[in-house]
């Protein structure tokens, strides 16, 4: 392939870009394997990619992330990629037109190449889901393919699309192509593929082959092949994983049949686990040249994947906070509490103001001038610094938002309970009159106001 060059460098399976975890039980019972569990594996196989991709659902993603951290740090070299398998029908399919004998919902799968393509995956499975509807007992999900003209051939190249597996577009035509040889299907089936490499972008869109455990996909891998090579669509090999091992095949079967009474498991699903590269090429029927360009492809694909991350800083917002009366810290106190030095010299006004809120409140009430005090207020402080940075936020806002929403509830009348959650006991609280009870105090010195407004006794 072009968009490769020399296929012959890479001789093994570098890894699967179809795989199920539980989180594809949404709608129907399918997979067993967990998030946690496709990782490690996959990564013991000696793959260097995986990808997840649930029947219709992003739900574990943000976790897959937090486990991948974890995998990345022992192999170096390993990937996740992140995408989703929808279903796609014609445009305007709902549960009042739907035609059982003509309406598929055809299984494509979408992997995201950044944070651009995550987006667009995350809008195409709104839209489905948006729309969804419960049809022979199940929820239907499905994707429009206007959707994907609107989504992704507006903005290409941050998707790739693969025909996925027997239930995809494809391969259920060339299936019927098998029974019918009409000519005019075979040449709708190449015109499709036109229109999905366009939709994609040139290297975005892979004819997905899988091992051939029956009559059906082995008819179906020789076409793909057949296609690929005439008319120059890159392939990948996928096994399409709904359990983690050939051992573990009774127990999924069990778990399928245990809703909905039998279902036909023993074919379809017999190969549907991850498989190490000798055991995958020995259901594939293909030549070294062929085993090595689908091998490079996927290697291709996960050297065009970008890492990014799903996770979002937290954000706090800025209420219009309290002033202090006082401007500025004295000397003294950065002695007494060292920590707040870091508040006062921050560059982010909320640090500031939580320091001087806090001096003021220690220079107008005497009962809280003592050593025990400036101990607890200077560790409270450490502690506030430390989960700011950890957090990449800045919790003084959250305390003088709190400070501003007390101070209103009692100017407008309203009864404010004497403590705030598991916070209670965080002396700064106290301090900026959030709660009610300063328990720092020795026990026979407890001041406690209740009900009542801090400095109304």
């Amino acid at each position: 392939m072009d968009i490769i060059g020399n296929t012959n460098k890479i001789t093994q399976y570098p890894g699967g870009l179809h795989n199920h975890t539980d989180y594809s039980n949404l709608r129907l019972r399918d997979a067993i394997i967990k998030t946690e569990d496709l990782l490690w594996h996959a990564a013991e196989l000696g793959h260097e990619v995986v990808a997840i991709t649930e029947h219709e659902s992003l739900s574990n993603h943000v976790k897959a992330e937090k486990i991948y951290k974890k995998v990345k740090e022992k192999y170096p070299n390993f990937k996740l990629i992140r995408g989703n398998e929808i279903y796609l029908c014609r445009n305007g399919l709902n549960a009042d037109n739907f035609n059982r004998e003509t309406d598929k919902y055809y299984h494509c799968v979408l992997l995201a190449k950044d944070a651009v393509g995550h987006k667009q995956i995350r809008e195409i499975s709104t839209r489905a889901w948006r729309r969804s509807y419960m049809a022979r007992g199940m929820r239907r999900v499905p994707t429009y393919y206007q959707d994907l003209f609107d989504i992704i051939a507006e903005n290409r190249g941050h998707v790739i699309g693969t025909t996925a597996c027997l239930g995809g577009a494809l391969p259920t035509q060339l299936i019927k192509y098998r029974e019918t040889g009409s000519q005019e299907l075979y040449e709708k089936i190449i015109t499709w593929c036109e229109q999905m490499e366009w939709i994609f972008g040139q290297g975005n869109f892979y004819l997905e082959l899988q091992p051939a455990a029956n009559r059906d996909q082995r008819y179906v891998n020789a076409m793909l092949m057949d296609i690929a090579k005439t008319y120059h669509f890159p392939y990948i090999i996928t096994t399409d994983s709904h359990y983690l091992k050939r051992e573990d095949k009774p127990i999924h079967k069990a778990y399928l049949n245990s809703q909905n009474g039998d279902r036909e498991v023993d074919d379809f699903y017999a190969t549907t686990y991850m498989m190490g590269t000798e055991e995958l090429e020995s259901f594939m029927g293909l030549n070294r040249e062929e085993l090595n360009e689908a091998y490079a492809n996927i290697h291709h694909i996960k050297e065009m994947c970008e890492d990014y991350s799903l996770m979002k800083p937290l954000k706090i917002p800025q209420l219009k906070w309290k002033e202090s009366k006082i401007g500025y810290v004295r000397n003294c106190w950065h002695e007494r509490i060292p920590n707040i030095t870091k508040f006062v010299d921050s560059p982010y006004e909320g640090d500031q103001l939580l320091a001087c809120h806090i001096v003021e409140q220690l220079e107008t009430d005497m009962r809280l001038q003592a050593q025990n005090i400036y101990d607890a207020i200077n560790e409270c402080l450490e502690m506030t610094w430390i989960s700011s940075e950890v957090n990449k936020t800045h919790w003084s806002a959250y305390y003088l938002n709190l400070q501003k929403i007390i101070e209103e509830c009692w100017n407008a009348g309203t009864l404010v309970g004497c403590g705030r959650g598991s916070g209670v006991g965080f002396i700064l609280l106290y301090l900026l009159g959030i709660t009610q009870i300063n328990h720092q105090w020795e026990t026979t010195k407890t001041f406690a106001w209740g009900l009542t407004r801090k400095g109304s006794e």
